[in-house]
């Protein structure tokens, strides 16, 4: 009738799972490091490894992982938490995305340059706008660095 799926093809073995969760985990977290002395300690080699991350079943069991990882609540936090931590230490890259990423300050946006390819050439006007844009963005990064360090 329909197509019959083996057993091995749904399920993964234990040593295929504790290999799943080695890759799962973050990478300086792993032990050991490298996927060399992963299958030398766990008496693998790395085809094996390599053939069992191209089967169906371990590659959908990864991706699902993964995802659900990366929209964990608790991993958003952790990253939010150290861009602060690293703000408040005078780093102002991870102070910037802090404020962005809780939507305390929009991205600064760059001021529209007419056409004109030297200065010279704006009009007072445009030379004004243009001048003022860059001050109001120079202050506000000014505000910011004082707020966070």
């Amino acid at each position: 009738m329909g197509m019959e799926l083996k057993n091995d093809e749904l399920l993964l073995t234990e040593p295929q799972e504790r290999y799943l969760e080695w890759l799962l985990s973050a990478p300086a977290d792993r032990i050991p490091k490298g996927k060399k002395d992963y299958a030398t300690d766990n008496h693998h080699s790395i085809a094996t490894m390599r053939k069992w991350e191209k089967t169906s079943a371990f590659r959908d069991r990864w991706k699902t992982s993964v995802e659900t990882i990366e929209g964990s609540p608790e991993r958003t936090q952790r990253m939010l938490d150290s861009l602060y931590q690293a703000g408040l230490r005078g780093d102002s890259k991870s102070a910037d995305l802090w404020l962005r990423a809780t939507n305390r300050m929009q991205a600064a946006t760059a001021p529209v340059v007419p056409a004109a390819s030297k200065a010279a050439e704006l009009s007072d006007t445009e030379l004004d706008v243009l001048i003022a844009a860059v001050a109001a963005r120079e202050k506000a990064s000014r505000v910011v660095l004082k707020v966070v360090v």
